[in-house]
């Protein structure tokens, strides 16, 4: 499983796992936080090469009505930002070692 298919897996997996529990209403994801989730998302995505190439608008308009349909939680949306920014930078800086 690449990095990209495993970021898709966690999100199911935090979709899934969040419907169940109806217990306290824990206050939504701003707008802004779904955005940069999107944009991360795309970017690591574009930088795992699990897309070639998703700078057409309807591949990008995908992710982000995925994400839109995720419902995500505001500390959901922070811990997925969290490990994405993370996922970004590690295949980056792998990418620089092998430059060199």
């Amino acid at each position: 499983m690449n990095l990209g298919q495993a970021v898709a897996v966690c999100l199911y997996e935090l979709a899934r796992a969040s419907e169940p529990r109806k217990t306290e209403e824990s206050p939504k994801a701003a707008a802004g936080d779904l955005e940069r989730l999107t944009a991360d998302l795309i970017e690591t995505c574009r930088v795992s090469g699990y897309v070639k190439s998703l700078s057409t608008a309807a591949s990008e308009e995908k992710i982000r009505r995925l994400v839109r349909r995720l419902n995500l939680s505001a500390k959901d949306a922070e811990t997925v930002l969290g490990m994405l920014k993370q996922a970004i930078w590690k295949m980056k800086s792998a990418g620089n070692d092998s430059n060199h």
